[in-house]
């Protein structure tokens, strides 16, 4: 399981979701990468649902549902398509590809 966020080739940021330049440098280099997993930093409840602040090593900060009992500091596994065992893991709907400017 992982999520796809951009990797900058220039600078070495790391972005979700997708971009078509690097926020830091302006690079339009920009390549994906898949990350695994992040550590929970907050958690808020809304009722039955738990949303998540997920830091990623060394970035991108996600937005995650949870599933599964988590706290904050605990290691959570990263997945773009919804996942509803046991285990605990955090839920990143896909970003897409950037639209093009329409001219």
């Amino acid at each position: 399981m992982s999520v796809i966020v951009q990797n900058c080739r220039t600078c070495g940021g790391q972005w979700f979701p997708a971009r078509l330049l690097c926020p830091r440098c302006g690079g339009a280099e920009l390549a994906p990468r898949s990350v695994e997993r992040g550590v929970v930093e907050q958690l808020t409840h809304l009722g039955d649902v738990v949303i998540a602040s997920v830091a990623c090593d060394p970035e991108p900060l996600l937005v995650a549902r949870l599933h599964g009992t988590v706290a904050v500091g605990d290691v959570v596994e990263l997945t773009d398509r919804p996942d509803l065992s046991d285990r605990p893991v955090a839920f990143v709907p896909p970003s897409g590809r950037p639209r093009e400017e329409q001219s």
